[in-house]
């Protein structure tokens, strides 16, 4: 089937790291299918563009809402599109809100990634007046959560049986290490330094860490705009040694930093699903994270601890519990049970299914103009 997606966030030359589970998504649905990309540039000016990422066709869409032109432009080359598709499939949030202008009428699967959906308190004032409208998310043939819990509020927009989960693709390393357990605990985390995050709690809880007579050391790995907090707040530690920003990486850095780790600390305050913990999982590397979000689908006393006591000393005493202590699986079990049901055949199968229960049997072969 030629399947097109429709995205208002894709990585590009500009932005490398930027979404990568979309374009992971994306590839995913390339195993079994014909699928382009139309990624839709909100608030960006000048002329469409062709390009190949990652061995898939990707047209960039800039469409300003002030520029009426670049309006046009984007909804004839997605009308365009769609007339020679069997299905579109929106992601995220603000790509659906885009295709509801689209004349062109196919099967819609829309793969719900935004945070700002599971939780709008979090998202600023504006959003919070205006998170009705997700009440849009009930038009699409078919939505996916990556997570329950996105899962759960899905079904209060969307009927129940048109809803389900596919989580995340997770990418890993060929073969599994285990951690190296040196003389000093080695910690990292993945992710932007912004207050979702809260890389000041990462902080402080390597401080209490410190405190408490254990040699550690924190890498993160990830950029934003709370950076000079961070750095400030590790000044005021003295951990300047014992904290480092590395900035943000790529796939096999990210790899490499987790197979230097014995330990993933995020002390996120919500997570949608959280590939960054379950790529650590995949790594065999236990995880230790804030209690709400997604992440509670994979991560169990086994794998890690979820901390709801929102402290250093309740993070820092996680960190201990998982490194030091008793009844976790080993880093081979951690990565079986994660690749097992994140891998990318198995979230490219899931799509697949989807797309045939949406598309009628006469039209699988042939598209519909």
């Amino acid at each position: 089937m030629r399947v097109v997606v429709l995205t208002t966030w894709y990585p590009s030359a500009q932005r490398p790291g930027e979404t990568p589970f979309i374009a992971r998504h994306v590839r995913a649905i390339a195993r079994h299918h014909d699928v382009s990309v139309l990624h839709v540039q909100i608030l960006r000016t000048g002329a469409c563009t062709r390009e190949q990422w990652e061995g898939i066709p990707v047209v960039r869409l800039p469409l300003h809402p002030l520029r009426p032109a670049t309006v046009l432009r984007a909804y004839r080359w997605i009308g365009r599109s769609l007339a020679e598709a069997h299905v579109m499939h929106t992601m995220p949030f603000s790509a659906a809100l885009i295709a509801l202008l689209s004349v062109r009428r196919r099967p819609w699967v829309h793969t719900e990634h935004w945070n700002g959906v599971l939780t709008p308190e979090q998202n600023g004032p504006l959003w919070r007046r205006l998170a009705w409208s997700r009440r849009i998310l009930r038009l699409p043939d078919r939505t996916t959560g990556v997570s329950s819990v996105m899962c759960e509020v899905l079904r209060r927009f969307a009927p129940a049986s048109r809803v389900e989960r596919i989580g995340n693709v997770v990418e890993h390393a060929p073969s599994v290490t285990e951690p190296p357990r040196g003389r000093i605990l080695e910690l990292v985390s993945v992710g932007a330094l912004r207050a979702l995050k809260d890389p000041l709690l990462a902080v402080e809880a390597v401080a209490w860490l410190r405190a408490a007579g254990h040699d550690v050391r924190l890498t993160w790995c990830g950029a934003g705009e709370l950076e000079q907090d961070v750095r400030a707040r590790i000044r005021e530690h003295g951990l300047e040694d014992r904290v480092l920003l590395v900035g943000s990486v790529g796939t096999e850095e990210v790899q490499r930093r987790l197979g230097a780790a014995d330990v993933f600390l995020l002390p996120s305050r919500s997570e949608t699903f959280c590939v960054a913990a379950a790529e650590a999982l995949a790594a065999g590397r236990p995880v230790v994270m804030g209690a709400v979000g997604g992440q509670r689908d994979f991560v169990h006393p086994g794998n890690g601890r979820l901390v709801a006591e929102r402290t250093p000393e309740a993070f820092g005493r996680a960190v201990l519990e998982v490194a030091y202590g008793h009844g976790l699986l080993s880093a081979q079990e951690m990565a079986e049970e994660v690749r097992g049901v994140y891998g990318a055949e198995r979230v490219a199968a899931d799509l697949d299914r989807l797309y045939r229960s949406v598309v009628p049997p006469q039209d699988a072969g042939r598209c519909r103009a």
